[in-house]
């Protein structure tokens, strides 16, 4: 079965028994585990979970679709129907916002250039 496109693996990602200057046996080696590969691992759960949100955006508008389509003309069938999509649009908008927000993030603390631990030692 072909995965999902953009989908990211969540195991085999570091290789917690690793020390310093050790080479992994693994086949692909895997890197040591430290702070970047579990905000690396944060990234890609959020990025799926995102995937997984569009899915069920997807059927959750499909259904609120069928509903609206399906009242005949009902006032309360209606506004019930619109209130579902507002608030299936809203939902999926918060959560898009949520991604753009973590991905800024992660992609500046996983910038080789940034340490901010350092910043003032010098």
């Amino acid at each position: 079965m072909a995965p999902i496109p953009g989908w990211k693996p969540l195991t085999n990602f570091c290789d917690p028994l690793l020390k310093v200057g050790e080479i992994s046996k693994a086949n692909p080696p895997l890197p040591r585990c430290d702070i970047s590969q579990v905000v690396q691992l944060i990234k890609y759960g959020i990025q799926d979970l995102v995937i997984f949100s569009t899915l069920l955006l997807v059927a959750a508008a499909v259904y609120a679709g069928i509903k609206l389509v399906t009242s005949q003309g009902n006032p309360n069938a209606l506004k019930e129907a619109g209130t579902m999509l507002r608030k299936i649009v809203f939902g999926y908008a918060v959560i898009l916002v949520a991604w753009v927000l973590v991905y800024t993030i992660t992609s500046t603390l996983l910038n080789a250039d940034f340490n901010f631990l350092l910043k003032g030692s010098s």
